[in-house]
């Protein structure tokens, strides 16, 4: 069954749900990162990013006429526009009207920084004494990968002359178009960069980008695509948050309504409806639980059935028992009262009405024992005595009439005392039943066995006899009310004493059971088992 059920079980139902939230989380995550690198990228679209390196490639393709057909602001954005120098750094080509007569020197070009870099230029000014001002540039450049290639300072006046710089150590001023070049990149509204190429017949060329700065703009279409990611997220979000309740729904709803129709089954009166589930570890066992709980009405419902026809079979057997010795009392009683009993026979009479009528008091006696022992009422009074103690004073008692009616008696009990929680008086009864057995159904003669042991926590009580045994087709059913051999009926048995007994011992949280393997000298023994709590 455990087999089967391992087979059905497909996990717990809290993993499974942390399963599929951790994959959900999971899925929002790469989702997240998706739809980042999506407005990331958007955003870059919208970007005057400029692309120098594929804007030279593109001019090193191309002959000198064909440069106005090239669209330099594509590649450097709105406005941005490139000037094309020659070796002597004349200005061959540009987009701008405005800068196609220029020409550049090798200290201007020095401080222009390669397409592949990137510069921080800072500006700091100082006030001196006598009221003018100094200004101090510092600039430094970086490669892609974030390492530091050029660290260039320089100290200067109003006038620009230089007072101190880190390069171009013989140069004494700086030229106002020197200065703009060297502070572009932060005071102008356009970056400069440079890159080096040849054209498409192998002469060297420098392309110097001017790309406009638009960072408001370039803000405003960030934020429209950040936007928009927001958005894009919530709305997958809500999808995939639906999807898993929708998940959760049909594996909750599935087992519910088996249950549910299972139910239905059961109220309908069908105890044999059996689920068969395979899923959660927790509905699993639920749909088990149901099951041992149908299993159990249905049990319930057959032992009621049974108990039903017991009822029937013991109304008749107190009918048939009591029938018995009434007939006997009501014929003879009849006999002497229309006068056909001599004085003698009328003597006999009596006396056979006053056995029949003790053993009707005795049948009546044990009826009433066996159907006040289940009643609600019926309470066992525990005392903590002496097992061994109580026993010896029983046979004590007994031994007169086991000695009278020829019988013997051997008794085996610790001499130490053995404390349980016993009902004397009900125990007693147990005591009585079962030695009652042997003096009424076997003959004189025959010996009567009592022990008493503790075996493995328990305390074990045999009695026994040598007698000729209860019959074998009785044997597994001596616990039930009215079995009896046909023999023992005759001679007014009830078949109660030993139902009793068991009912008895079982309420001592005890056992009672005929052993089918008894000693060879033994016919029948008894074995009585009791808890027994170290003292």
């Amino acid at each position: 069954m455990k087999r089967n059920k391992d087979k059905r079980v497909k996990g717990r139902f809290v993993t499974m749900i942390l399963g599929k939230y951790v994959f959900f989380s999971i899925v929002l995550v790469i989702l997240l990162f998706v739809l980042l690198f999506a407005a990331v990228w958007n955003a870059g679209k919208y970007q005057n990013v400029p692309h120098i390196k594929e804007l030279a490639e593109e001019f090193g393709k191309a002959k000198q006429s064909e440069y106005q057909n090239i669209d330099v602001e594509r590649l450097l954005g709105e406005n941005g526009y490139v000037q094309i120098l020659d070796q002597k750094k004349q200005v061959l080509y540009s987009n701008s009207e405005k800068h196609r007569d220029e020409s550049y020197t090798d200290y201007e070009l020095s401080y222009v920084s390669d397409y592949n870099n990137f510069s921080i230029v800072t500006i700091e000014k100082y006030k001196n004494e006598d009221g003018s001002t100094d200004r101090m540039v510092t600039t430094v450049i970086y490669t892609e990968q974030g390492e530091e290639v050029k660290n260039a300072l320089y100290v200067v006046d109003e006038n620009l002359n230089i007072l101190y710089s880190s390069e171009h150590q013989d140069k004494d001023k700086l030229t106002k178009r020197e200065y703009e070049l060297l502070t572009r990149n932060a005071t102008s509204k356009y970056t400069l960069s440079k890159c080096n190429f040849k054209d498409a017949e192998g002469n060297k060329r420098i392309l110097l980008a001017y790309c406009p700065k638009s960072v408001g703009n370039d803000l405003k279409k960030m934020k429209q695509a950040f936007l928009a990611l927001i958005v894009e997220f919530f709305a997958v979000y809500i999808l995939l948050l639906l999807l898993f309740s929708l998940w959760i729904s049909v594996r909750v709803k599935k087992p519910l309504r088996l249950l549910n129709q299972a139910m239905k089954d059961l109220s309908s009166g069908n105890r044999g409806t059996i689920l068969d589930y395979k899923g959660p570890k927790e509905f699993v066992e639920i749909c088990d639980n149901f099951n041992e709980m149908s299993k159990a009405l249905n049990i319930a419902e057959q032992q009621n059935q049974r108990l039903q026809e017991e009822k029937q079979k013991m109304i008749a057997d107190i009918s048939h028992d009591l029938k018995t010795p009434i007939t006997v009392i009501k014929g003879y009683a009849g006999a002497i009262c229309d006068g056909l009993a001599t004085p003698e026979e009328q003597r006999k009479y009596l006396e056979t009405i006053y056995q029949r009528s003790g053993e009707l008091t005795e049948l009546i006696n044990e009826f009433h024992e066996y159907a006040k022992i289940d009643h609600p009422d019926n309470t066992f009074h525990f005392e903590r005595i002496d097992l061994c103690e109580f026993t010896r004073e029983y046979f004590a008692e007994k031994y007169n009439e086991f000695d009278i009616g020829g019988y013997e008696l051997e008794i085996e009990i610790p001499e130490n005392k053995i404390i349980v929680n016993l009902d004397q008086k009900k125990f007693k009864r147990v005591y009585d039943n079962i030695t009652g057995n042997f003096l009424k159904y076997n003959l004189p003669g025959r010996t009567f066995f009592c022990t008493i042991t503790i075996e493995d926590k328990e305390i074990k009580i045999i009695l026994a006899d040598d007698g000729n045994g209860i019959p074998f087709e009785i044997k597994d059913a001596v616990f039930e009310p009215f079995v009896v051999g046909e023999k023992a009926r005759n001679q007014n048995g009830s078949g109660l004493g030993l139902p009793l007994a068991k009912k008895i011992v079982e309420g001592h949280n005890g056992s009672i059971e005929l052993s089918k393997l008894p000693r060879q000298d033994r016919g029948t023994e008894f074995v009585i088992k009791l808890p027994y709590e170290m003292h």
